[in-house]
């Protein structure tokens, strides 16, 4: 009866411990927001983005970190941690008698469980915090074992600033992934959580140093000579508009690109130096041979003057102009219902009431497909384009994945389509173009390492080889004299109404897509392909051939901004505080799941902190131990502004969505 009596009173114990848990389990949601950074094609930090709560962290297990950091960790924070359920008995017992003793602290009790609880839930340093930090610590175990709790700590670890976790920490401080740490790196780690504010090694080195180089003394270790473990690595925003399209793909963590670094940062001061339409802007995508992408520029137009360059050029579709009329030709070669000898009428004419003219207004009579092409003349290719079928032409580039949009409310494509009435991507422009060098075969260009795509024919071979020697011959972009000595094939477009100015060419080792003009759609007086798109084209060519392809830094040498993220740094010579997060004339995603807003995290450079946020003319309300965030009303525009310890402020203008 007795033991029944007991064994009874253990089970409702058990049940209420499981019902307690299921109650109130452990709030994960800083665990789970997690930041973006990009990496370039040799694992070189290439741009970053914070979490929801203005935050870099990223999601880190165990097996991601040097072993010889877990064992210093170990050592200097828990070195019972296998042999405890999440509270070490020994540890508290010690430190109430050394607080009784002394009427002071003189060690603490925690355990990473206990450190672990307080990081999930932050919370004032009193007695009731430690209780609830003893309960989760025990409860977090429970759930997730010690290799789970581990990976919680690894990931929300408070590395000074708005640095969390550790693989953030050793991109930024360090500019490497942290599975191989020297000592000196890992001692730094393991040090800064004990004292974030004060060790932040961007602002106070010397404490950062000086700490960590005890807790190796703690373990029986030497600094080693080494005085100064942070390295200066160059962390900048290279590729926003990349950063943007994976954000929207709903990409974390940490994502490994093709991108070539050093070309993408060329080709971003190249953009810079060039004149860009007004109110307007340039994009550029470059892919190699085997379909990668190398440079992707979606944009690179001043925010406050430009509208919608928050806008991604190389993800939107837009009109593209007579760039199309090469795969019309070349479908006609392979039909055989056309040569590049073939005499074409360029002269005025109907088709069924539509009556296209040539951009000059002029007619040219009769010519070769070869000369029309070279040309751009648009009777010719509405000739063509009726020969191969409208219909055709349009579920042929669907077949080989290059989806064109029809204007809405139109059922079936049509001749207008040749001269750019459908909407295509640079992502799918490039595709095509890269296919001419490649017998015809288009493949998906891939921003990301890993196997190619499915090929699939837009043309034959023989077709290819003849599009390609048609396009070397067209005349050359304004000030280039030696175009066709390099084989170049290359064709320009102007959209209806000066929206849109392209240029596309193919090489044996690289495409090329360049485009000009205002991402709102509106209208830029003056803009053609051959004069604004082509020129970028050209000149970012130049940089791919030279030195069989290697990156050439020409102009400025790139602008070192330190060893830590943008976050952390101060920008430029004027001490007024920046706003980084969210950009200024940037589009931020607002809606959640369920049609919730969700919030948008702050974050800030320069002056003095701590800074005040206020938002449309509200302040922000930051709590202590948070990071500033804020949840928009609803989609519309916001007037972001902060403040400095000194009374500087900056501002900057958001869209909601």
């Amino acid at each position: 009866m007795k033991w029944r009596a007991i064994t009874s009173a253990l089970t409702v114990c058990t049940l209420g411990v499981v019902a307690l848990d299921r109650v109130f389990p452990p709030d994960l949601s800083r665990y789970r927001a997690a930041s973006l950074f990009l990496l370039d094609d040799e694992d070189r930090l290439l741009d970053g983005r914070v979490s929801s709560d203005g935050a870099w962290r990223i999601p880190t297990r165990r097996a991601d970190i040097d072993p010889g950091y877990v064992t210093l960790l170990l050592r200097t924070e828990d070195h019972r941690f296998a042999d405890h359920p999440g509270i070490d008995p020994f540890a508290l017992a010690r430190a109430a008698y050394q607080l009784a003793v002394r009427w002071r602290i003189v060690s603490g009790g925690s355990t990473l469980a206990m450190q672990t609880a307080r990081l999930l839930s932050p919370h004032p340093h009193d007695v009731a915090g430690k209780i609830s930090d003893l309960v989760r610590a025990l409860q977090l175990e429970a759930r997730y074992g010690r290799a789970g709790m581990l990976d919680i700590y690894l990931t929300l670890a408070p590395e000074g600033g708005n640095v969390e976790g550790i693989r953030a920490a050793s991109l930024l401080y360090f500019g490497h992934e942290p599975q191989h740490l020297t000592l000196q790196e890992a001692a730094l780690l393991v040090a800064i959580p004990r004292r974030p504010g004060a060790l932040r090694p961007d602002r106070h080195p010397d404490a950062a140093i000086a700490a960590a180089a005890r807790v190796l003394e703690r373990s029986g270790l030497t600094w080693g000579g080494d005085t100064d473990p942070i390295g200066r690595r160059p962390v900048s925003h290279d590729a926003q508009a990349l950063l943007g399209h994976e954000w929207s793909l709903g990409r974390r963590g940490i994502v490994r690109t093709t991108i070539d670094g050093g070309l993408q940062r060329t080709a971003r001061r190249i953009i810079q130096s060039m004149v860009p339409p007004p109110r307007g802007e340039f994009a550029a995508l470059v892919t190699r041979r085997n379909r990668t992408v190398a440079i992707w520029i979606g944009g690179a137009g001043p925010a406050g003057d430009c509208p919608g360059c928050s806008v991604d050029m190389v993800t939107a579709r837009r009109s593209p102009g007579s760039t199309l009329k090469p795969f019309a030709y070349g479908m006609a070669f392979d039909q055989g219902t056309l040569t590049p000898g073939t005499i074409l009428r360029d002269e005025r004419m109907g088709f069924s009431g539509y009556t296209p003219r040539n951009y000059d207004r002029l007619f040219h009579g009769g010519t070769t497909a070869t000369v029309a092409l070279q040309q751009s003349y648009n009777l010719p290719a509405v000739q063509v384009l009726r020969l191969v079928g409208p219909a055709r032409f349009v579920s042929t580039l669907a077949s080989c994945g290059i989806h064109l949009v029809l204007p809405r409310g139109t059922t079936a494509p049509g001749l207008p389509v040749i001269l750019g009435g459908a909407a295509i991507s640079m992502l799918d422009l490039a595709s095509l173009y890269g296919a001419l060098a490649e017998h015809g075969m288009v493949e998906p260009v891939r921003v990301e390492p890993g196997p190619a795509g499915i090929g699939r024919p837009v043309m034959g071979p023989r077709a290819a080889r003849q599009i390609v020697a048609i396009l070397r011959g067209t005349p050359p972009p304004p000030g280039v004299t030696d175009w066709r000595s390099r084989g170049i094939a290359f064709k320009t477009g102007t959209s209806y109404g000066q929206r849109d100015a392209w240029a596309a060419a193919a090489t044996p080792d690289w495409t090329v897509v360049t485009w000009a003009g205002r991402p709102d759609g509106t209208a830029s007086p003056g803009i053609t392909g051959r004069e604004t798109a082509a020129p970028l084209m050209a000149r970012l060519l130049d940089v791919l051939t030279l030195a069989d392809g290697r990156i050439a830094e020409a102009g400025a040498p790139v602008e070192r901004l330190g060893d830590l993220s943008p976050a952390l740094q101060r920008l430029g010579q004027d001490d007024r505080p920046r706003i980084l997060a969210p950009s200024p004339g940037s589009s931020v995603e607002g809606s959640g799941d369920g049609g919730r807003m969700q919030p948008v995290g702050l974050e800030a450079s320069g002056g003095t902190p701590p800074y005040r946020w206020i938002v449309d003319g509200s302040p922000v309300v930051v709590l202590p131990g948070g990071m500033p965030a804020w949840r928009p009303d609803g989609p519309g525009f916001a007037h972001v502004a902060v403040i400095d310890a000194n009374g500087r402020s900056g501002a900057a203008n958001v869209r909601v969505r």
